[in-house]
């Protein structure tokens, strides 16, 4: 079996998303191709109708924005939602220029990549809910979004000398408002001095956060540099107003890291909260605030969030727990079988 990936690069969690798919499938003995496109072709996916698929795919899995362009004859077409742009959660987190392009040309393009597709997939039960509400597409199957817990895991030990540095924040993601990422800067003034925040400038952009001496920015960082920056925090600050998935948190989580996010969207489905992390009302500033300090003066709390954290990671999402629901897919689609080693 064959999948093949026709793909618009957006520098967003999409394009992780289809590289750990194609790699896991590979790691299984079945063909996983990618072809990138310029984000250019945003603006006019019609234009890769043209696009030659290879001649053994068995299967296309595509972005709901640009899928319905790939659909070809005899071969089943997956089409994927990442998140729902038309949830009014949404709304107030795009600029004008956005609004319309979501409006007079995203949601036609979603709705002909629906009416092609012979499954959808959406990577949360949040992000189906947005489909079935406000684009009235009822047929969405949920398949989470995973992590690798083999290279996302707890750093085997941890000196006593590391332990005498402030509590140590850790923020993933890039620098909008819809991440919350305003909200960092009078977080870290409230905790002061005897907190410190590392934070990353994403997959898009190079800003950084201001200038408190207790927020350090780190930049973009390759994954095993992320990874190793994951271990060494001690939560992740993750104020997120609105995710399709949340990657982060479940990186974390795989790192064996407790997290302190809102509680909102979809990041509910991956941090239990109480469990793995504490879930804030989001903007609230103080609840971030006390749910920082309250994980700072109980280190036996924090271990055991962090634990229970990679627990759930490898039970419910992980490689193992996830991947083979899209090999069942693409084999009830093909009518073959994967082949496995």
């Amino acid at each position: 079996m064959k999948a093949w990936f026709p793909t618009i690069r957006a520098s967003s969690g999409a394009d992780v998303y289809t590289t750990r798919l194609a790699d896991a499938l590979r790691k299984r003995n079945i063909g996983a191709e990618i072809r990138w496109y310029s984000r250019w072709f945003e603006f006019a996916p019609f234009l890769l109708r043209r696009a030659c698929a290879p001649s053994d795919a068995d299967v296309i899995l595509a972005n709901s924005w640009n899928g319905y362009a790939f659909k070809r004859p005899d071969i089943p077409l997956v089409i994927v939602e990442h998140h729902c742009v038309f949830d009014p959660l949404y709304h107030s987190y795009r600029s004008f220029p956005q609004y319309f392009y979501h409006r007079m040309l995203i949601k036609s393009y979603e709705q002909a990549s629906f009416a092609k597709a012979d499954a959808v997939v959406a990577v949360s039960e949040f992000t189906a809910s947005g489909l079935r509400a406000f684009l009235g597409y009822k047929q969405v199957r949920v398949i989470h979004n995973w992590v690798d817990v083999e290279k996302f895991k707890p750093e085997p030990s941890i000196g006593t000398a590391r332990r005498r540095r402030p509590f140590r924040l850790l923020y993933v993601g890039n620098f909008s408002r819809r991440k919350g990422a305003d909200l960092l800067v009078p977080i870290m003034e409230a905790l002061g001095e005897d907190f410190e925040l590392f934070y990353t400038s994403g997959l898009r952009s190079s800003m950084r956060a201001g200038s408190l001496s207790n927020m350090i920015p780190l930049g973009k960082l390759i994954e095993e540099k992320l990874i190793e920056i994951y271990q060494d925090c001690d939560a992740l600050l993750f104020p997120s107003r609105f995710e399709g998935f949340g990657y982060a948190a479940l990186e974390a989580m795989a790192c064996g890291k407790p997290v302190i996010a809102s509680n909102s969207s979809s990041l509910p489905e991956v941090v239990e909260n109480g469990v793995c992390g504490i879930l804030c009302e989001p903007d609230n500033v103080n609840a971030f605030v006390e749910a920082c300090r309250r994980l700072a003066e109980d280190p036996a709390l924090c271990r055991r969030m962090g634990e229970a954290g990679r627990e759930r990671a490898v039970r419910l999402f992980s490689e193992d727990a996830i991947v083979p629901k899209y090999v069942q897919l693409f084999e009830e689609l093909s009518g073959k079988k994967a082949y496995k080693a």
